[in-house]
């Protein structure tokens, strides 16, 4: 589980910075046509919860504590409603599943762990 951790929060940190260009570029200065603002802003949202969930799985890797996961669980459970909220852009859709995937199942791992 600690390595998992370890490349699941460094990708997550890779990931948010793609997100926040991703939100800048298209939501904010508006370059491509199908997003809305509102998307951009969800983008930039996902990008600061994905960079802190990753950073958190990062620095309680050596933990065998519930405190890491759950701060995980309730910030992916967060993003993945913000995810859905963007539904007229798949993508946001997309990182809202793929948020609910990692924080829900980090934490039923780490409890069946227990």
């Amino acid at each position: 589980m600690r390595v998992t951790k370890l490349v699941i929060g460094i990708l997550m940190i890779v990931y948010s910075v793609w997100l926040f260009i991703q939100g800048l570029l298209g939501g904010f200065l508006g370059i491509i046509a199908d997003k809305s603002m509102l998307a951009g802003i969800l983008g930039i949202l996902l990008c600061g919860l994905f960079m802190a969930s990753g950073i958190v799985y990062i620095s309680t890797e050596n933990s065998d504590g519930l405190g890491g996961d759950i701060a995980g669980f309730v910030m992916m459970i967060v993003a993945g409603i913000l995810g859905f909220l963007g539904g007229t852009y798949a993508g946001l859709i997309w990182t809202g599943i793929l948020a609910l995937i990692i924080g829900i199942g980090f934490f039923v791992w780490h409890l069946k762990i227990r």
